[in-house]
């Protein structure tokens, strides 16, 4: 009895998850490291580059953050960001998986890291 629902809801969750829209996103990758400096790495999927409208972007990147000191073993981080490119502007609606609801357009301060997500994905998509 407990195997029998055991197995349905295994086959129900494996149904639901393969019309999943989120679903499509686990496929092959494109990883491109576009940088590495001081604070850590930065890459970007070339292939989750999708075209919104008003000259905006979306892009999937990683980010693995230095470690700090020697007990730190460093930190991956996986974004979904949101791109501007006539402005410049970014702003990211998913880390880690996780819904930025609130999160507002915001410029890079200068960090190159970010300035090469943008450049990249930017002249990606015009390139296409």
């Amino acid at each position: 009895m407990i195997f029998n629902l055991f197995y349905f809801s295994l086959s129900l969750l494996l149904f639901i998850l393969n019309f999943a829209s989120y679903s499509y996103g686990l496929g092959n990758v494109d990883w491109v490291l576009l940088k590495e400096n001081d604070d850590g790495k930065e890459w970007l999927d070339k292939g989750s580059i999708k075209p919104l409208p008003n000259s905006e972007i979306s892009v999937l990147t990683k980010f693995f953050k230095n470690p700090t000191n020697s007990n730190n073993q460093g930190e991956l981080s996986l974004y979904v960001m949101r791109i501007n490119c006539d402005e410049k502007k970014f702003k990211d609606t998913s880390i880690n998986g996780i819904p930025q609801f609130n999160s507002k357009w915001q410029t890079s301060n200068n960090d190159e890291l970010i300035d090469v997500v943008i450049e990249t994905s930017c002249s990606e998509l015009i390139n296409r």
